[in-house]
């Protein structure tokens, strides 16, 4: 929709990047203020703090102005919309209210069916800007906020609705689950959201078994002194448990500084197998599994007990691992044996018995590349190093017990959340830097003075409780 990107997606980055508060201005955008006269079948609204005097956008200005490239993104963006006869400044930001939102009838007309609400600061201004649209729109007056729809019948259809959002009994629970002073906002119905899921199902393939009613989701993105915190939380009834193991956190060896993990899922149970099987078998998955000699289950098992992918130091390029712990151990080593023998055939090879400690493993040497995997008390370690082997067996530090990871994850909050990802991003942004080195070719001066001010990144959440499922992210900009 032309509208919502000429209106909201340039106001929004300009006020980031502008830093144009100045006042001690706290408004939020809980929706609370539109939640009278959005109809409660709305599937989705988003909330948009868009007032430059509020503390929000006074701190991710604060935020932003530790990059060096701000001026010159800001620069770009505005030259930008002049070619196209736009003054960001003087047309664009002044259309807008403090707040703005967004709120979706249904998903359908390729997400046309949208209402843009918003109160603003000079009404010429939105007038005038709404007549550049390339698309046709209108505008309608609903108790003191200017609604914009592409067409009539679409405001008719948002006016129609007599139950309205502030009705709902999820919408007061869900305020409760966001920040009340955040950059955007999101409130979610389950139905509508479920439905239109159940719309995008696979051809041909028996829908997934139940899997509960998801109730309403409700998020929030939160500029802080020290980054950015988006969080998200979704409640259902009647979900069947999510996590069947723990992540395997703890057997990543300290001195990682990037980790992607999940804990164990029964795919079966959740009725994903066979939609999954269902759709590579209309692909043609049958004729890949005759050339890897498994079968698709027999990959997915390696994955029942979770994964963990992280990567850490070694003496010429980083050690990448991939830990498994597989339904069964040694069928697990039997599905990779296959793998390996497939994939060495392709370049003349074969895996070969290699002892690391007390661990019968194999390697595969791949051209200049060499995969090492082997199994203890259950784990797999695929691996490009020897020491990715090992710490299978040392039982060192893990990285949870690493200081600069409970450093991040103290930052970011996670308390007895799981983690699912981190990032060490300065130390990725020198291993960049070295990768640059051997290439001859130095990361660009401007690239890494952009890159200075990120310091970590963390992924977490909570789902012991299948029915009401947390999940947040951090970025720590420094």
């Amino acid at each position: 929709m032309i509208t919502i990107r000429r209106l909201l997606v340039p106001t929004v980055v300009v006020f980031l990047l502008a830093g144009c508060g100045g006042s001690e201005s706290t408004s939020g955008s809980s929706a609370a203020d539109v939640a009278g006269i959005v109809p409660a079948s709305a599937p989705l609204l988003l909330a948009f703090e868009t007032d430059p005097d509020s503390d929000q956008w006074r701190q991710a200005d604060e935020l932003l102005s530790k990059f060096p490239g701000k001026q010159k993104l800001l620069d770009e963006m505005r030259k930008g919309a002049k070619e196209e006869g736009i003054d960001l400044d003087q047309d664009v930001l002044p259309a807008l209210g403090d707040e703005t939102y967004l709120a979706f009838l249904d998903f359908e007309n390729d997400g046309g069916n949208i209402v843009v609400l918003t109160k603003p600061r000079d009404k010429e201004k939105l007038t005038a800007l709404l007549k550049e649209s390339d698309d046709p729109t209108v505008t309608r007056e609903i108790e003191g906020w200017t609604a914009i729809a592409e067409k009539d019948a679409t405001l008719d259809r948002f006016a129609a609705d007599s139950e309205k959002l502030e009705d709902a009994d999820w919408f007061v629970d869900a305020q409760a689950r966001v920040d009340e002073d955040a950059l955007v906002t999101m409130f979610a119905i389950g139905a509508p959201i479920t439905e239109a899921m159940t719309k995008q199902a696979i051809p041909d393939c028996d829908p997934p078994k139940q899997q509960g009613e998801l109730q309403y989701a409700a998020g929030s993105l939160v500029a802080g002194d020290d980054g950015v915190r988006f969080k998200l939380a979704a409640v259902s009834e009647g979900a069947p448990e999510v996590s069947q193991s723990d992540s395997l956190l703890d057997q990543v060896p300290s001195g990682a500084y990037a980790y992607i993990g999940s804990p164990g899922v029964d795919f079966a149970g959740l009725g994903l197998t066979e939609q999954l099987r269902c759709a590579l078998d209309s692909g043609g998955v049958g004729e890949i599994e005759d050339e890897l000699g498994v079968r698709f289950e027999q990959i997915l098992d390696l994955f029942a007990g979770g994964l963990g992918i992280y990567t850490r130091p070694a003496s010429l390029i980083p050690e990448v691992t991939l830990l498994l712990a597989p339904k069964d151990a040694k069928e697990g080593l039997s599905t990779l044996d296959t793998l390996a023998e497939q994939a060495g055939a392709l370049f003349d090879a074969r895996p070969r018995p290699r002892a690391i400690g007390e661990i019968a493993a194999k390697e595969l040497q791949l051209g200049p590349v060499s995969i090492l995997y082997g199994e203890n008390d259950g784990h797999i370690a695929v691996t490009t190093s020897r020491a990715g082997i090992q710490a299978l067996a040392d039982g060192g530090d893990s990285l949870a017990d690493d200081e600069a990871f409970k450093r991040a994850t103290d930052a970011a909050g996670v308390g007895d959340d799981d983690v699912y990802a981190y990032f060490d991003l300065q130390r990725l942004v020198d291993l960049a830097d070295d990768i640059s080195g051997f290439a001859e070719e130095d990361l660009p001066a401007e690239a890494r003075a952009n890159l200075e001010p990120l310091g970590s990144f963390v992924a977490f959440g909570n789902t012991s409780d299948s029915n009401d499922i947390e999940v947040g992210a951090f970025l720590e900009i420094r």
